[in-house]
């Protein structure tokens, strides 16, 4: 890829809208140079409006195949652990090659929607029985490959899980492709870091399933190992998602979950504390005060039942936020947003929650924030439209009918808030197009794969 110099109308910049902007990115896909209120030259490639793309911060990839499977009673306590048992059950058909075709349609989806890197958050590692394949990063691997056929930016994180909650309950059946002792585990870490290795746009993290599937002393070893290996890797855990997990967490750590992790680990901006929707006012003030990021999952936690994280009083904190999409059953970062800001307005029954005295304008607001914590969640530059960092970026359709007249302060309000369809019309990742006018150049055969795979898995 040779340099390219692109001339943008108005672009999102980290300090606000600007018009008549020079952007060029280098031969790595990062912006090199950035000129703000310049005139066009002849062979500048011309875009209208521009806006960073979003981090995805939590995904479970093989999850998509479910989305519209589990929205029938099975009794009148439906919650997270009755829905856990569809989703064993389709995590135990799945084949490498099912897996590679389930996420790249899903990574697809993602892109065209606004997302240009995601953190997989992956925990499905063994053949159905437990037993390990050859190379033991096999399912690793066609996440990787995925990620590669669509061209999204990919965290993976490969998941150490060890048992079946607190105390030293063995794993089920049907957990047993996610186990690995620690050792087996940093297997895993390393066949998918040297798999990895020829692609500077990924990124390998460390993933704890839990507090209750990994134990006190394996996590300071895996952490440690980890970051012997790896500065700054990025650490992500499911956490407090569940009143239940927080009374676990009560009976056999003697703390909540967030004030045990806060107090036995090292935890700082390197850090995704995933959901933590079950936390005090000292959680939320420690949280924010040690840098980590909050990934925030709103489909997710309404199709769960789970509640809704304390945001207003998080970000009164200074605290990082992030968006994911977790169970997959939405795979668009503008819904997860606005019903991010909607959980809330409903929960406090007044509007505007995200904005502040800095800034008023609550789409805007919103959006800068998940992009500074997307970021650091996935430990990546990107997130900004500035020199040294990742040409990530989405390309606004100028002919909607939806930015007619809109000022130039308006609009991301109006990306979230008011517009009837996608005006995503095109993206940059890594700085080459993935989508142009709406469209990947491999779609038609990564859904027909897609179609072939779910075929199979819901028959």
């Amino acid at each position: 890829m040779t340099q390219k110099t692109y001339f943008i109308d108005r672009a999102f910049l980290s300090h606000g809208w600007t018009k008549d902007v020079r952007l060029s990115v280098d031969t790595h896909g990062f912006i090199s140079s950035l000129q703000e209120n310049v005139l066009a030259q002849e062979k500048d490639q011309r875009l209208s409006i521009v806006i960073p793309g979003l981090v995805n911060c939590h995904s479970h990839s093989f999850q998509r195949v479910m989305a519209g499977l589990t929205e029938y009673q099975v009794s009148s306590t439906d919650n997270f652990w009755s829905w856990r048992k569809t989703m064993y059950h389709f995590a135990n058909l799945l084949s490498p090659g099912e897996l590679q075709h389930i996420a790249s349609y899903l990574y697809l989806e993602m892109i065209k929607q606004g997302y240009t890197s995601v953190a997989e958050f992956h925990y499905v590692h063994h053949q159905p029985n437990g037993v390990h394949y050859s190379s033991l990063s096999q399912l690793s691997q066609s996440i990787i490959n995925a990620a590669n056929v669509v061209g999204i930016n990919l965290t993976l994180l490969p998941v150490l899980y060890m048992k079946a909650g607190f105390g030293d309950q063995a794993l089920l059946d049907e957990q047993k492709r996610f186990g690995n002792s620690l050792e087996s585990y940093l297997r895993i870490h390393e066949e998918a870091v040297q798999y990895c290795s020829a692609q500077h746009q990924h990124k390998v993290g460390l993933a704890l399933h839990s507090l209750r599937a990994v134990s006190a002393d394996t996590i300071s070893e895996a952490i440690n190992y980890v970051k012997s290996i790896a500065q700054p890797c990025p650490v992500h855990i499911h956490i407090a998602e569940q009143a239940e997990e927080v009374d676990q967490s009560l009976e056999m750590l003697g703390k909540r979950p967030v004030e045990w992790l806060l107090d036995n680990y090292d935890v700082d901006k390197n850090w995704c504390l995933i959901h933590a929707t079950h936390i005090t006012e000292k959680e939320i003030a420690n949280i924010a005060r040690s840098g980590a990021t909050v990934g925030i999952c709103p489909s997710t936690e309404a199709n769960l039942g789970d509640g809704f994280f304390p945001l207003r009083q998080y970000l009164d904190q200074g605290g990082y936020i992030a968006v994911g999409s977790d169970g997959n059953t939405c795979t668009n970062p503008i819904e997860e947003l606005r019903w991010l800001e909607y959980g809330q307005r409903l929960l406090s029954r007044t509007r505007n929650i995200t904005s502040d005295k800095k800034e008023r304008h609550t789409g805007t607001n919103l959006f800068t924030n998940c992009l500074a914590g997307g970021a650091r969640s996935i430990g990546q530059r990107t997130g900004t439209l500035k020199v040294g960092h990742r040409a990530d970026l989405l390309v606004l359709d100028e002919c909607s009918a939806d930015l007619c007249s809109i000022p130039d302060d308006y609009i991301i309000d109006t990306l979230l808030f008011g517009a009837g369809r996608s005006l995503i019309k095109s993206v940059m990742i890594n700085g080459e197009w993935k989508i142009t006018d709406f469209n990947h150049i491999d779609q038609s055969r990564i859904k027909d794969k897609f179609v072939s795979a779910t075929r199979a898995l819901r028959a």
